[in-house]
């Protein structure tokens, strides 16, 4: 009984602390029974909310860092960065441990200053009682100490809906700026800080990008071929009956560092974008856009969508992938999973299950078939309730692993076999 219990409300703050509902734990908690004397036996209570792999000591080895919000009570939450350091091929050192906010929700990696260590920016969409604590942090890599980070910079800005976040140069100063999916009012839109140009890694105020909706998700990447980062957007233009109606915007990066009028494309209904990435998915040369939806309601499928650039690039081809009938989806990676040279998606979720309902979770694997649509290959059963995934040589043998990290801010790896190009190992704690 009590299990079910636990599955039943982790699966509900789980499924809450998502865009567009964003910081709904608290309530979530008290319509699970938090609040009360006797509920200490809640708590800790995780909700992990990002996993990026990358090099960021500068060894030649993958390290994973996590996020999440940590629920002490129903009163007590913290953001907690976690940073594991890959000390030999397949080893990770203990987790460094750094608070950072309330609700931190994304984070991104690039080397703000200039100094040659990457450094961190986090989204942090605060408490759900409060307005003014929603913030963008800046962690900035120690040059002495490599692999740890001094303490959290608040961010010039008082943002409203600070989710999506990447670092780019966006005016070709060769310094990384900052775009978030976020509005400034009155605009409807998105939000850039661009780098000072007289002091390296500080910021200038924040800028409304206007777009045709808010945005909601972001990503950087060259789509025209020019040398020049772009932009792509996935806005909200409205809510009839709460029901999302969106688009893809995007926007280039002009000769001179300015940016060009947002191009709408792909309008969806019911449906929410969790995952939103530029890149070749098919090997010709020109970037393309990928999005993973997940549906609003059950009136809806989760999909993926590629819009498959020309080449030369100039226009999109929608080619979309269902992902109905596959259970437990919620974050998702595209990337080559087999080594063909083309873009593969893994998505990672839960679900309930059973009466009194179990939580159950799923890792799927989607190869690519050549032509930007994917089809399912293989599904993995994670031990526990598991939402996000990144992909990284977690090993050191040249092939992509997968990092996944869910319940309990509980950490994953599966590493793929060598003999068998797109398999992956059983999931194995890394904690």
């Amino acid at each position: 009984m009590l299990t079910g219990f636990l599955n039943r409300c982790a699966g509900a703050w789980l499924a809450q602390a998502r865009p567009p509902l964003g910081a709904l734990l608290l309530s979530t908690l008290v319509a699970c029974g938090a609040g009360n004397p006797d509920d200490n036996w809640l708590y800790p209570l995780w909700v992990p909310t990002d996993v990026l792999v990358a090099d960021i000591n500068g060894d030649g080895r993958a390290d994973i860092l996590t996020l999440a919000m940590l629920a002490s009570s129903a009163s007590q939450r913290e953001g907690r960065l976690l940073v594991r350091l890959q000390t030999a091929p397949g080893l990770y050192a203990p987790a460094q441990s750094y608070t950072v906010g309330i609700y931190p929700w994304q984070m991104a990696l690039a080397d703000v200053d200039g100094d040659g260590a990457p450094d961190l920016v986090l989204t942090d969409v605060g408490s759900p009682t409060s307005t003014t604590d929603r913030a963008l942090w800046l962690l900035r890599q120690s040059t002495v100490q490599r692999g740890q980070f001094g303490s959290p910079q608040r961010l010039p800005g008082n943002p409203s809906q600070p989710y999506g976040v990447a670092l780019g140069d966006l005016n070709g100063d060769g310094r990384p700026d900052i775009v978030v999916a976020d509005s400034l009012a009155p605009a409807r839109g998105a939000t850039v800080m661009y780098q000072s140009a007289s002091s390296a890694g500080t910021f200038l105020a924040p800028q409304a990008l206007v777009l045709p909706g808010d945005a909601s998700a972001v990503a950087l990447g060259d789509l025209d071929g020019d040398g020049r980062l772009d932009l792509a957007f996935r806005v909200t233009l409205a809510a009839a009956n709460l029901v999302p109606e969106t688009a893809l915007a995007l926007v280039y990066q002009l000769p001179g560092g300015t940016l060009g009028p947002a191009q709408r494309l792909s309008p969806q209904t019911g449906l929410n974008s969790r995952l939103l990435t530029i890149t070749d998915v098919n090997g010709d040369g020109v970037r393309d856009v990928v999005t993973f939806f997940s549906a609003f309601s059950v009136d809806y499928s989760a999909s993926l969508e590629t819009l498959l650039q020309s080449n030369p690039a100039g226009s999109f081809t929608a080619i979309s992938s269902s992902l109905a009938g596959l259970r437990g989806l919620d974050g998702g990676v595209v990337a080559d999973l087999n080594g063909d040279g083309l873009s593969d998606f893994a998505g990672v979720g839960f679900y309930p299950e059973g009466s009194p309902s179990t939580v159950l979770s799923n890792l799927h694997l989607l190869l690519q078939t050549g032509s930007g649509s994917f089809a399912p290959a293989t599904t993995i059963a994670m031990p526990f309730a598991a939402s996000r995934v990144a992909d990284g040589d977690l090993n050191g043998d040249g092939l992509l692993d997968l990092a996944v990290l869910g319940a309990g801010n509980r950490l994953l790896v599966l590493l793929q076999s060598a003999a068998a190009p797109g398999s992956f190992g059983a999931p194995t704690l890394l904690n």
